[in-house]
C-alpha cells in the first residue's frame, strides 16, 4: 500500500494511472476475498507481490516513461522506453508460479503437463489482458488510451508482448519449479 500511495501522488497522466493501477489493486481484492478458500505458498505471494510492485510503479510515469529506462533507452540508444517489455517479461517470470500452483493442488497434473499447462494459462491471460486492455483504450480518451496501450508507435505492441510474457514463463518455469517443489 505504501508503493500504491507514493504512485498516487502527481502521476503523470491521471487517467493512464486510474486504468493501470487498477489491475494491482484487483488482484489485491481478489486475493484477500480467496485467502479462507485457498491459501497459496509464501513463494507464490512473493512472487505476485513483485509483480504488483512493478505494476504500481509504471501507472505513476506511464509505461513509457518510467526514468530508468529513460537512461536505458538513451545509453544504449533504443528507440524506445522498454520498461513495458520488462514488465511483460516480469508478468510471466514472476506470474507464473500461481497458475502452476493452483493447477498442483486441483488438478492430477503433473511433470512436463504440469509445466505446460502453467505457461498456456500464463499465455491464456495474456492473450485476454491484450484484448481488454484493447477495448478499454477504445472507450477512453485518445490521450488516455494511447498511453494505456504504450505502443509506442510499434504496429506489432501486442504480439511482443504476449511473446515477452510467454518467455518470461518458461523462464519462471525454469527458474522457480525446484523451489515451488
Amino acid at each position: 500500500w505504501a508503493a500504491v500511495a507514493w504512485s498516487a501522488v502527481r502521476p503523470h497522466q491521471l487517467g493512464d494511472y486510474l486504468l493501470e493501477i487498477a489491475t494491482p489493486i484487483a488482484g489485491f481484492i481478489a486475493l484477500v476475498a480467496t485467502f479462507r478458500r485457498f491459501r497459496f505458498t509464501w513463494l507464490s505471494y512473493g512472487l505476485m507481490f513483485c509483480e504488483a510492485i512493478i505494476l504500481v510503479v509504471g501507472p505513476h510515469y506511464t509505461h513509457e516513461r518510467v526514468p530508468l529506462f529513460d537512461w536505458l533507452r538513451d545509453a544504449l540508444h533504443w528507440e524506445r522506453n522498454h520498461y513495458v517489455r520488462f514488465a511483460h517479461f516480469a508478468v510471466g517470470f514472476l506470474m507464473v508460479i500461481p497458475p502452476r500452483e493452483v493447477l498442483l493442488r486441483a488438478t492430477p497434473l503433473r511433470g512436463g503437463w504440469l509445466q505446460t499447462l502453467s505457461a498456456v494459462c500464463l499465455l491464456a491471460f495474456s492473450a485476454f489482458y491484450e484484448i481488454t486492455e484493447w477495448w478499454i483504450a477504445i472507450a477512453a480518451s485518445p490521450e488516455t488510451g494511447a498511453a494505456y496501450l504504450g505502443a509506442q508507435g510499434d504496429p506489432w505492441d501486442a504480439q511482443k508482448d504476449m511473446l515477452l510474457d510467454g518467455l518470461g514463463a518458461v523462464v519462471g518455469l525454469l527458474v522457480f519449479t525446484r523451489l515451488h517443489e
